[in-house]
């Protein structure tokens, strides 16, 4: 019983044939010795490596460099930038000389807000919608996302509150 399968794993046992951790009538690891043989041919390819290194980044650059397949020249488009810096220029200058001039004062521009917000000077304050919760729009069918004057009518409190449960 015993025997037969020590002979059964002897015979298993020779199946490798990774042979680096054996020395040679040197008394080197073979292992040691492979890996000196590999690094002599990586250093002897590291000046070919370098070179194709360099080759591939010239190669880019003269694509960069090269003159461009598809050329976009529209004289309407052209005029219009020309036009829309312009203005632009005129503007900042006319801005900068009403501010050096004192023509905007700051008395003049107390309601920064646009005309719909709501403020403090009473005008009307949109009602926020309660998506999370699903409570708005699902059982009127004539509700939609656009906001009407008819928000007054509407039984949500006026702070903005989403009503609860």
């Amino acid at each position: 019983g015993f025997g037969s399968m020590l002979r059964a794993l002897g015979a298993q046992i020779e199946k490798t044939t990774n042979r680096e951790a054996c020395r040679d009538l040197s008394g080197r690891r073979l292992r040691d010795v492979n890996h000196e043989k590999a690094m002599a041919e990586w250093v002897k390819q590291q000046a070919e490596r370098e070179a194709e290194k360099e080759q591939r980044r010239l190669e880019r650059l003269q694509r960069k460099l090269a003159e461009p397949r598809h050329f976009f020249t529209n004289p309407d488009y052209q005029q219009q930038c020309h036009e829309m810096a312009e203005r632009l220029e005129d503007s900042v200058l006319k801005g900068l000389q009403a501010s050096s001039s004192r023509i905007v004062s700051p008395e003049t521009g107390n309601n920064r807000k646009r005309p719909g917000e709501s403020g403090k000077n009473g005008t009307k304050s949109r009602k926020r919608k309660c998506f999370w919760l699903g409570l708005e729009g699902l059982d009127d069918p004539d509700s939609s996302d656009s906001e009407d004057d008819s928000e007054d009518d509407s039984p949500h409190t006026s702070d903005g509150s989403c009503p609860s449960g």
